[in-house]
């Protein structure tokens, strides 16, 4: 199943969040939630480099702590990291020093193996005063045109036709990884088949943007 968010968010939030990009390339920006994981990680840098694909992926600070030598790996492989808090959790929910306390120990920890740029709140309801807080920390705040939220984060045997069939040119694509999604790596294979198919380019939010 996807989700249209722009849908669903955009009258409230647009122009402080970014849901796609206006352009007449051939190009899609391909983002990752929840990693890295040993699980599911190498997996999808192997698939990405098979396709000559980049993406965005969005980590989770206690997870790059401790997995520093992935996050590495990603950065290494010339994709974008981007900040997603500190743990996997609704950030809506958490008051407002918390919130900073967490994204600051994100940003310490993923600037260590490169520029970040991009913040992405759990489960995806950014508020004004949290946008504040991330503005002010020189992050820009992206949520999506499509996200995945079946299959454990997209990885059905359908996932790929299904997904295929909303991504234009300007689209955000939301998909996650970690633990019980294997399958994901698989379903991004897929995909990148279909797109390029249509001529269409997975690049990192920065290059989409």
């Amino acid at each position: 199943m996807t989700l249209p968010l722009v849908a669903a968010l955009g009258p409230v939030l647009r122009g402080r969040v970014l849901f796609a990009v206006p352009t007449r390339a051939p190009r899609f920006a391909l983002t990752v939630d929840d990693g890295p994981d040993p699980a599911t990680t190498p997996a999808l840098l192997e698939v990405l480099a098979r396709h000559g694909a980049r993406a965005t992926f969005f980590l989770l600070g206690e997870r790059a702590t401790e997995h520093p030598g992935l996050v590495a790996r990603i950065a290494a492989a010339g994709h974008e990291l981007g900040n997603h808090t500190w743990r996997d959790e609704p950030t809506w929910r958490l008051p407002l020093d918390e919130f900073a306390a967490k994204l600051a120990d994100t940003q310490r920890a993923l600037e260590e193996h490169g520029p970040v740029r991009w913040f992405r709140p759990g489960s995806g309801w950014p508020t004004a005063r949290h946008l504040a807080i991330t503005e002010g920390a020189g992050l820009r705040c992206v949520l999506g045109t499509a996200v995945a939220i079946s299959g454990a984060g997209a990885g059905t045997a359908g996932s790929a036709a299904r997904l295929d069939a909303v991504v234009r040119r300007g689209s955000v694509l939301v998909l996650h990884e970690g633990p019980g999604r294997a399958a994901v790596p698989g379903t991004v294979d897929a995909l990148l088949a279909r797109t390029a198919a249509r001529g269409l380019a997975a690049v990192t939010l920065s290059e989409l943007a």
